[in-house]
């Protein structure tokens, strides 16, 4: 119930600050833009949009409202709370992946792109978002300002998304499904194209450990260095 409540408290957070509008008004221009591609760019450039949604949009947008929530004095009540720090980091993690998933479901509908496996794109969405979340969350421990935190986020999403450029198929390049980012957009990429089910299975799984690596990570940081501050 606690963790129910939590979310629900954050979308509306997130709702009175403004982070829904800015979404909504992101997935217009980015409608607006795929409206003129032809067909076969189309194909190639709307997976890449809507895994940059999760991604990069996610990232930012978690060190926004982290960095309110600091200034509002929302972080310096939870050693009081009876909110755990798991709850706290998965209402997060929840909350904007809701999200994500509300932005890919409506970029790729109104695309009137082909044939979707839709439950791939709601779990590559998912998942995707969740990993950018917690990273968010981990760049964020120790940063004062917003624009500290810009600075520290350049190296994670070089780190990130330069390894995704291994999917144009050069030679070699399963081995970059290693990259967390990598195998995201491979799944989302699935959901759009087709992919075996065996390797859609083989992704989900990595990612979902993935997942659970980086949120007892992101708890540990998050305790150390944003409540505790050690």
């Amino acid at each position: 119930m606690r963790l129910l409540n939590a979310i629900w408290a954050d979308v509306r957070f997130q709702w009175k600050q403004g982070f829904y509008l800015v979404y909504i008004l992101i997935t217009i221009i980015y409608l607006i833009i795929l409206s003129f591609l032809p067909k076969d760019v189309l194909s190639i450039a709307l997976p890449l949009v809507v895994f940059s949604d999760p991604s990069v949009l996610g990232l930012f947008f978690i060190g926004g409202i982290i960095m309110l929530e600091k200034a509002q004095g929302v972080l310096s009540v939870l050693m009081v709370s009876p909110l755990r720090t798991t709850e706290y980091v998965l209402s997060k993690v929840i909350s904007l992946a809701l999200v994500s998933v509300l932005a890919a479901f409506a970029i790729t509908g109104f695309s009137k792109y082909g044939s979707v496996n839709w439950f791939l794109l709601f779990l590559s969405a998912i998942l995707t978002s969740g990993i950018f979340t917690m990273c968010g969350i981990i760049i964020n421990a120790g940063c004062e300002t917003v624009n500290q935190y810009m600075i520290k986020t350049i190296p994670y999403m070089l780190l990130f998304i330069l390894p995704c450029v291994s999917l144009m198929g050069f030679p070699g390049s399963w081995a970059f499904t290693i990259v967390p980012s990598v195998a995201a957009l491979r799944l989302m990429l699935g959901a759009y194209a087709g992919i075996p089910w065996y390797e859609a299975t083989a992704l989900i799984i990595y990612l979902i450990v993935v997942n659970y690596l980086c949120l007892r990570w992101t708890i540990r940081v998050f305790e150390n260095r944003i409540i505790y501050q050690d």
